[in-house]
């Protein structure tokens, strides 16, 4: 498979799934796809399932934010995520990274991550925590008070969240150097709250499982 049609199809079963457009698919390639490890699972140069791998950092740590899992709507129900993460785990090892991060998009994913040794990592006090969420993290682990550490990303990465959050009409807000990026994606339609993101971490590193970090989005 070539490198353009890898892209093309990557960039077509994003926009299918997660209802994104050109535009915004466009700027991940165009600025950020070099930069990461791209797990995938392909049958007959046709690409079924993948994520991309963005390299972070929390405090000294090195990982990568596991972004954009997605599958095909017709080859669901067959493992093949179970597949990309493990390909994911195996990146990880190869080149001796700390930890690999995601946000899980629903509550029921939280228990599927969970069964691939991922755990509850990271809150934002910035917002109010819904319900749901609350009931998620109380049930695998404590909630900890933010302590000053925060997952970072290259300067690219943060770029292309801001285009992206803009030209759906969502606000960029800059505080002490934060870039806090605020979309209506992130509200509860029902409840009118303002949702935190709360994300998972797979690591062998107990200090780093343990830390309290800011995960990078901030509402105002």
């Amino acid at each position: 498979m070539t490198s353009e049609n890898k892209e093309k199809q990557l960039s077509l079963l994003w926009q299918s799934i997660f209802d994104e457009d050109e535009y915004v698919t466009h700027l991940f390639f165009e600025n950020v796809y070099a930069i990461c490890q791209n797990p995938i699972i392909e049958e007959n140069e046709k690409i079924l399932s993948s994520a991309f791998l963005i390299p972070c950092t929390v405090d000294k740590y090195k990982g990568f934010y596991v972004y954009c899992a997605l599958t095909h709507c017709e080859h669901r129900g067959k493992g093949l995520m179970a597949k990309v993460l493990s390909q994911s785990s195996e990146i990880l090892k190869k080149t001796g990274y700390d930890f690999l991060l995601l946000v899980p998009a629903e509550k029921s994913l939280f228990d599927y991550y969970g069964r691939f040794g991922y755990v509850p990592f990271g809150y934002s006090f910035q917002a109010e925590i819904p319900t749901t969420y609350t009931e998620i993290t109380n049930k695998y682990s404590k909630v900890r008070a933010f302590a000053e550490t925060e997952l970072k990303f290259p300067d690219c990465v943060t770029d292309y969240w801001a285009s992206a959050v803009k030209h759906y009409g969502g606000k960029v807000i800059k505080a002490d150097g934060i870039v806090s990026l605020l979309n209506e994606k992130m509200l509860d339609s029902k409840k009118g709250r303002k949702i935190n993101n709360t994300a998972m971490i797979k690591t062998d590193i107990s200090d780093l499982r343990n830390l309290s970090c800011y995960i990078g989005i901030t509402l105002e």
